[in-house]
C-alpha cells in the first residue's frame, strides 16, 4: 500500500509540471504579473490557458494544437502567451474556473477579459478564434 501511495505522489508531481515543460518549449510565461507587464510593454492583450493536473483535455490541447508550429507562431504574434496551472492558484481570483482548459483573452490596458473559452478547442477552431 505505501508503494502505491509513493508512485501517486511522484505521478501527481510529475503531471503538475508538465505545463511549465510546455511553457518552456513554447515560449509561453507561467507568471501572471510578468505577462501583464510584458502585455502593456508590447501593446498586446494575454492568451491565457487555464489548466490542471490530469486534465487529459488540457494535454490534448497543449499537445494537438498549442504546441503546433503555426498556432504557436500565431499566438506569439498577436498576443503574449500565459498558462497556468489552476490547481497552483498563482492568479487573480477572477479568473477562478470550475471547467478546464479555459482560455482567457485579456485586455492589457483594462485588464479586464474579452473572451472567455471554455473546454477543448482543435486546431481549426482555435486558428478562428485568434483570428476574430
Amino acid at each position: 500500500m505505501k508503494i502505491i501511495a509513493v508512485v501517486l505522489v511522484l505521478s501527481l508531481s510529475l503531471f503538475g509540471n508538465n505545463y511549465k515543460k510546455f511553457a518552456r518549449d513554447t515560449g509561453y510565461s507561467v507568471d501572471y504579473d510578468k505577462a501583464l507587464e510584458l502585455a502593456q510593454k508590447e501593446k498586446k492583450d494575454i492568451m491565457f490557458v487555464m489548466v490542471a493536473n490530469f486534465c487529459p483535455w488540457c494535454i490534448k490541447l497543449e499537445k494537438k494544437v498549442l504546441k503546433k508550429k503555426d498556432i504557436n507562431a500565431k499566438v506569439h504574434n498577436k498576443y503574449i502567451p500565459l498558462i497556468l496551472n489552476r490547481e497552483e492558484g498563482k492568479y487573480p481570483d477572477s479568473f477562478e474556473t470550475p471547467m478546464i482548459p479555459t482560455v482567457y483573452f485579456i485586455d492589457h490596458e483594462t485588464k479586464k477579459i474579452k473572451t472567455k473559452v471554455v473546454g477543448y478547442n482543435n486546431k481549426q477552431d482555435l486558428i478562428n478564434i485568434i483570428n476574430e
